[in-house]
């Protein structure tokens, strides 16, 4: 496995998901309830997010096309 992939694979915790997306961390708890949003892995009471699953979910999330006029 290339770095990259390890990087992907590597798991976040709620605040350093806040951190680096910038999503609220009662967002995500909420959605967790409703279950609706982000996948996450539950390790006894500690949630965390891969980061894969994170850009999959902003990627299923996008509206509209972007052109380019050059």
């Amino acid at each position: 496995m290339n770095n990259e992939n390890l990087n992907k694979e590597k798991l976040l915790t709620e605040q350093e998901v806040e951190d680096r997306y910038g999503f609220n961390k009662r967002t995500l708890q909420r959605e967790r309830i409703y279950e609706s949003g982000i996948p996450y892995h539950k390790v006894g009471r500690r949630v965390f997010y891969r980061i894969s699953d994170i850009e999959e979910y902003l990627s299923t999330c996008k509206v509209g096309q972007v052109f380019r006029y050059d």
